[in-house]
């Protein structure tokens, strides 16, 4: 900014007409949004008084002005030149060439010219299907400007940025991140005690501030002429000389703080919502702070609350259109059941205790369910997508200690090897078992035996009164094989990995609810450890290594030699470099490879949303559901 002028920002859109004066709609409505700017005067009020360029928006946070103009065909670069402070270039894929013509024509003047085009931000929309993807044509500007951002097209722009709420969540979310790039100025260090705090009022500024509280010019102040550009600069829209307006994160860190003091202040703001449509009690829109794995953009639909999860990795659980995980203090969390579609909270079950371990989704009475588990307590929730009052759980007390549930068993399945002791739930009740002293209790079955499987092969069964029957020999592939690792349990088969002399590596299914009869046997590439084997939320299939795994009929798909699974989903599932759909049927390579493992959907909502678990800087872990990504 010209500190010599004044404190007024002056900010120059230039475009194809109504693609300029919409985009300079938008960025005054992102200024209101973001910043906390109130609306002194807009568009339909204001009028040219120069050639080449026209007064949009004018706007003002305590005593700092922000003017937002336009210029269009055919440009006056002196006017321009002139009067900006920063330039955004607004263009379409259908001009790319017009939008880098006119970056280079700025160039050309040299001098304050040049230092605007080399500032300059680019705000890309598709033009429509027959244009090229703005990603396709962003490195047109590579050199150019300063930044090229990529926004939604709106065939029915927004007109008056007051009228917010009728603006799509993907345009917010993109102009406003448009507005932080476009008011990123660094604040030297000891400058920053110095730097003016927003009043509180302009946050909550209704409208036009021409007698608003906050919104208008200071005390003693004369209106400001509307669209004039005659006089000095301070009269674009600042009140009053005062120092330059912060930028970046000290302009997030001022309206963090205004609007907690605000909101301390005036209970009466909050029962009727913020005036830009806000409500700090719903899931809100916002950024993904990892970057989203191909078919999905950086912008989300909704932010879920932090997820309770204390030492443990957070836990989300997807059903019936439903995203079901911990929320608020993890000694005593929510399971709080969200609708996917939005992010709005369906309901909401306290747990009076600290889990023992994560929630897990079984099929109860042949619907999904919910169990969870503290020291003393087991808990089902079934109704999942209830609406209205969170539908009561099912509660089971127990005295055993150190009991968890077992993760992957079909019927609900506690245990603790130390003591050798189990919980089963079988006829509405909470039945005990002994376990064996050699075995690993793996899953329950519907007549409430408890099976357990040990190191050298041999499984057995617990059943009522302290009974275990004898080790057997759980059945081999082939003569000759020697038992190797129990890699888990999905839906009602566990597999198990044996070995020959040969070195062949077979895996073989069992069906834990019919006495561990053989399902299924394969054999395939290479050793498959436990971390090698990757069970879908809903136990149909399975990835072991390289290979994809029908855990019903034991149809196995090769994924090729460089799978190694990142997250598995029940239709779906992802290597560093490619993807499988429909259980490893088809597999294709990725336009990009993954850079982070938490930028994969831990679930994808029948709208084709994202949902991914991720922390900002350190903080809590919350769902963010994700866009897809129109152009992938």
């Amino acid at each position: 900014m010209r500190q010599d002028q004044s404190a007024a920002r002056a900010v120059v859109v230039i475009g194809e007409g109504p693609l300029a004066a919409a985009a300079a709609s938008m960025l005054a409505a992102a200024a209101i949004r973001r910043e906390g700017y109130s609306l002194l005067s807009k568009g339909a009020e204001l009028t040219s008084s120069g050639p080449g360029v026209t007064v949009a928006h004018r706007l003002a946070r305590g005593a700092q002005g922000l003017v937002i103009a336009t210029a269009s065909h055919p440009l006056h670069w002196a006017q321009v030149i002139d009067r900006a402070d920063q330039v955004v270039i607004a263009a379409t894929t259908a001009d790319v060439d017009s939008a880098a013509a006119k970056l280079q024509a700025l160039h050309g003047w040299g001098g304050r010219g040049a230092a605007l085009a080399a500032g300059a931000v680019v705000a890309l929309s598709r033009a429509d299907a027959r244009h090229p993807a703005p990603s396709e044509v962003t490195a047109r500007f590579a050199g150019l400007a300063r930044a090229t951002l990529v926004v939604p097209h709106d065939p029915h722009p927004l007109a008056d940025p007051l009228q917010q709420a009728a603006l799509p969540p993907a345009s917010r979310v993109a102009w406003e991140g448009v507005m932080q790039v476009v008011g990123e100025d660094e604040v030297p260090e000891d400058e920053m005690d110095t730097q003016p705090r927003i009043d509180v009022r302009d946050l909550f500024a209704g409208g036009p501030a021409g007698g608003s509280a906050g919104g208008g010019p200071a005390a003693g102040a004369g209106p400001t002429p509307a669209g004039s550009w005659a006089g000095p600069p301070s009269t674009w829209g600042a009140p009053a000389p005062a120092p330059s307006p912060r930028r970046g994160r000290w302009a997030l860190l001022a309206a963090a703080v205004a609007v907690v003091v605000a909101l301390g202040a005036t209970p009466f703001v909050i029962a009727g919502g913020l005036p830009w449509g806000g409500d700090t009690s719903t899931a809100t829109p916002g950024l993904s702070p990892v970057g989203p794995v191909h078919g999905w953009t950086s912008q989300t639909a909704w932010t879920s609350p932090p997820i309770a999860s204390g030492d443990r990795a957070p836990t989300v659980l997807f059903a019936e259109g439903t995203a079901i995980t911990t929320t608020g203090d993890a000694a005593s969390p929510d399971i709080t059941a969200l609708r996917a579609s939005d992010g709005a909270e369906i309901w909401s079950s306290p747990v009076d205790a600290a889990l023992t371990g994560p929630p897990q989704l079984i099929t109860w009475k042949d619907e999904p369910a919910v169990i969870a588990a503290t020291a003393n307590d087991l808990f089902l929730w079934s109704d999942l997508d209830a609406t209205g009052s969170a539908p009561t759980p099912q509660t089971w007390s127990f005295t055993e200690t150190d009991l968890v549930l077992v993760a992957g068993s079909p019927v609900p399945l506690l245990a603790n090897e130390d003591t050798l002791t189990a919980l089963v739930l079988h006829d509405g009740d909470l039945r005990k078992r002994t376990l064996p002293s050699s075995g690993h209790p793996v899953a329950a079955d519907a007549e409430g035996r408890v099976l357990s499987v040990g190191s050298a092969g041999h499984w057995w069964s617990s059943g009522d009164g302290g009974e275990v029957t004898t080790g057997t020999l759980l059945t081999p592939p082939a003569y000759g094989s020697l038992p190797g690792t129990v890699l888990g349990v999905g839906g009602t088969t566990l597999v198990v990995n044996w070995t020959r002399s040969n070195q062949t590596t077979h895996l073989v299914g069992y069906d834990v609810s019919d006495q561990m009869s053989v399902a299924w046997k394969m054999t395939v590439p290479g050793r498959v450890a436990q971390e090698d084997f990757h069970i879908s939320p809903d136990g149909s299939w399975a990835t072991a290594g390289t290979e994809a795994i029908d855990l019903v009929t034991g149809k196995k798909n090769q994924l090729g030699q460089n799978w190694e699974t990142l997250r598995i989903l029940d239709d779906r599932a992802w290597s560093r470099t490619s993807l499988t759909t429909t259980k490893g049927a088809d597999t294709e390579p990725l336009p990009k490879p993954v850079v982070d493992p938490d930028g994969v959907p831990v679930a994808v909502t029948g709208k084709g949303l994202g949902l991914i678990v991720a922390s900002e800087s350190g903080g809590p872990s919350r769902i963010y559901a994700l866009r897809p990504d129109p152009d992938a």
